[in-house]
């Protein structure tokens, strides 16, 4: 019988097992934790960006909306002149050209949430505008008041995504992101 005590006394030294200690080792808990905190920060960190184009995305289309509402409320030609850090609003005389500029200080809020990243505006005739340092000489975008527009596609693009506004004549606007 002492025989046998001794061989369970070696087994217990040799694999660490013991009947008597039950649970989870220190060691394994904080290895635990630590792939846990990995995890929910990877998970937090990806949210956070979607939460900022989601943001960026609506306040773009709320922008083309303001316009469209009060171009069907005023009765008017509106049209969109846009640079990369501002835009401006020109009520249109019957020949196109600029007659009285329209001031709204929601509008250039909601342009400089994306003023930092490139874009790129595509016409409905197919040319593409990239916007830079100048305002445009010419409108990109006309709003008439019967809640139409002439169209046109802005194409964002940042570190992570690139962002599809899409203006139909109709008044419908479309928004697309992918990630690069």
């Amino acid at each position: 019988m002492v025989w046998k005590v001794v061989l369970v006394k070696t087994q217990i030294l040799e694999t660490g097992y013991s009947k008597l200690n039950k649970g989870f080792t220190l060691l394994e808990l904080l290895v635990v934790l630590l792939i846990i905190g990995i995890a929910s920060s990877v998970i937090l960190i990806n949210t956070s960006s979607i939460e900022n184009v989601t943001q960026s995305r609506a306040s773009i289309e709320r922008n083309f909306q303001i316009i469209s509402e009060e171009s069907i409320l005023s009765g008017n030609i509106l049209g969109w002149f846009p640079d990369n850090t501002s835009q401006k609003i020109f009520i249109l005389d019957s020949d196109g050209n600029k007659d009285i500029e329209f001031i709204s200080g929601s509008l250039n809020n909601n342009w400089k949430s994306i003023s930092k990243n490139k874009m790129i505006i595509k016409g409905i005739d197919g040319d593409d505008i990239e916007l830079k340092n100048d305002i445009t000489e010419f409108p990109t975008i006309i709003f008439y008041p019967s809640g139409e527009n002439s169209g046109a596609e802005l194409h964002i693009e940042s570190e992570e995504y690139i962002q599809l506004i899409k203006l139909h004549q109709n008044g419908k606007i479309e928004n697309e992101t992918k990630s690069k």
